[in-house]
């Protein structure tokens, strides 16, 4: 498929989750009294929600700043934040956030960065921000589990594989940093399994024992400095703070009280985990019908599609004109047309590989996170 029309595609499927709901909220004639919540939400909180959503992006560029200043390069804060916004634009418009590192990686690499230590500056922050929800979630889980069961309810399968999905994949990235041939045996044992349904089984075989060694080097580099990890850590737990309490911003702006800043964290928290792992571009669709689900006892009556709204826009619309505008200041910044910035970067996209570093010559491939 042409990465204009996946492009639309995604696109498509964003704006028509948000248009599904705005029509059941129309059907349920709760969509004027939403509105009118929207509207009474405080302006002091609205610029509170705004500033934290910006200080959840600027946690992934200190986050890289801190791993680029340890490796002995140096990339200003601005830019950073610059590609910060890309890196989560690209993640809510692709698939599983498949998009967003690859972009990442290709700008470090432009601003002189090689591409094996751009890798592990973002491989790197991705495992200790999933560690960090991990952590987390199960913090909520033991202290709160029965306010959180309370509001789950029936649904809390969902959450069970949210949480057991995300504990396995941060515990195989953790046994990729220590033991790379384990993994490597497990994928030959699976393709073994799977050759008569797995198209081009050596094509993907090969693949996929490119991305553990570029896993593995990444995290492996860190066995030796405890304390850098702890740093990457806290980082992350900061970023993951800022993420989940936007909500309770929305809360507090829409005039409610009764719920504590934990309750909302560790519900926010419990939401996240349950809804990210959905194979969709922002996992729309999913984050709206957990969402709806998991907190309709603490927005009351029609105030629940505003708090949704609200929640969405500040933890994901904004990304989009935030990323939209970035995209047009870069094309106009560096003398080329939008058109030309697009086709840059749907290439980007349709390889997902990035130059290599081979003494100072690009003509070599690596495989994207």
């Amino acid at each position: 498929m042409r990465p204009g029309l996946k492009r639309f595609l995604n696109l498509s499927l964003i704006f028509g989750t948000l248009l599904i709901v705005l029509l059941i909220a129309f059907r349920d004639n709760s969509l004027e009294d939403a509105i009118r919540y929207v509207r009474s939400m405080s302006v002091s909180w609205i610029v509170i929600s705004v500033l934290t959503y910006l200080a959840y992006l600027a946690m992934d560029s200190v986050a890289i700043h801190f791993f680029l200043k340890r490796q002995g390069y140096s990339v200003s804060i601005g830019r950073l934040a610059f590609i910060s916004v890309i890196g989560q634009y690209y993640s809510n418009i692709t698939p599983g956030a498949s998009g967003g590192q690859p972009m990442q990686i290709y700008y470090l690499h432009k601003d002189g960065v090689p591409t094996a230590i751009a890798t592990s500056a973002i491989v790197m922050r991705f495992f200790c921000f999933q560690v960090m929800l991990t952590l987390f979630a199960a913090y909520y889980w033991i202290m709160d589990g029965a306010y959180i069961m309370d509001h789950v309810g029936a649904m809390k399968w969902i959450l069970i594989v949210g949480f057991c999905y995300n504990t396995v994949m941060v515990t195989g990235l953790a046994i990729l940093a220590l033991r790379a041939d384990l993994i490597k045996k497990l994928i030959a044992f699976g393709m073994r399994l799977g050759r008569r349904w797995i198209r081009k089984p050596e094509e993907t075989s090969d693949k996929l024992n490119r991305a553990v060694d570029v896993f593995h080097d990444s995290l492996a580099s860190y066995k030796d400095s405890p304390l850098d990890m702890v740093v990457q850590l806290v980082i992350g737990g900061l970023q993951l703070l800022c993420m989940m309490s936007i909500l309770f911003c929305v809360y507090r702006g829409l005039g409610l009280k009764g719920e504590t800043y934990g309750h909302i964290i560790g519900m926010s928290v419990m939401e996240y985990i349950s809804a990210a792992y959905a194979p969709l571009p922002g996992a729309s669709g999913a984050q709206e019908g957990v969402f709806s689900m998991y907190f309709n006892q603490i927005f009351p009556d029609g105030m629940l599609i505003a708090a949704l709204l609200l929640w969405r826009f500040f933890t994901y619309y904004i990304c989009l004109v935030l990323g939209a505008v970035c995209v047009t200041v870069h094309g106009i910044r560096s003398g080329k047309s939008l058109k030309e910035v697009k086709q840059e970067e749907e290439a980007i996209m349709k390889a997902k590989e990035l130059p290599a570093d081979k003494g100072g010559q690009e003509d070599g491939r690596v495989e994207s996170v």
